[in-house]
């Protein structure tokens, strides 16, 4: 074993226009600023979404082609009602909720070209291995059901 732990503390996104990006995750999915300063030379801002943290440069991206970062996966609860007042809001969802025994997602494009899937787990159905998996901890208050997991999570237990 080695000296060492490590854990994923936060994805960085560069932000063509920081107050637009600030916007979208405020607007969808309940983000607040833990911190706004200038660090490197550019401004900073760190997010909180749920348990995870965004952090964001006030600068645009390098280049507008995707890297090796496919898509960042945000767990929600609601998903259908999401995605109709994401709809409702004028955001293009092109092929819609996806919806399978594990869960149902949602692939969504977030400004300058930041692909998100929306997931939310269906406890009733999911294999135990998945339920483990998708075991949320601390999420905001408002996704917190049974325990550490989504509402309806005691039922796969």
């Amino acid at each position: 074993m080695p000296d060492w732990k490590a854990s994923v503390h936060h994805t960085h996104l560069m932000a063509t226009d920081l107050d637009a990006s600030l916007a979208f995750y405020r607007r969808w999915f309940d983000a607040y600023v833990v911190a706004d300063f200038t660090y490197a030379g550019a401004r900073n801002v760190f997010v909180a979404v749920g348990s995870g943290r965004l952090h964001f440069y006030d600068q645009p991206p390098r280049s507008t082609e995707r890297n090796a970062v496919n898509h960042i996966g945000l767990v929600v609860q609601g998903l259908d009602a999401l995605a109709d007042a994401m709809a409702a809001d004028g955001v293009e969802l092109p092929k819609g909720v996806q919806r399978f025994p594990d869960g149902n997602y949602l692939m969504v494009q977030a400004p300058d070209r930041v692909l998100l899937e929306l997931f939310e787990p269906n406890w009733e159905t999911s294999s135990p291995k998945m339920t483990t998996w998708f075991e949320v901890g601390e999420m905001h208050p408002g996704l917190r059901g049974g325990g550490s997991k989504v509402a309806g999570a005691e039922a796969a237990s």
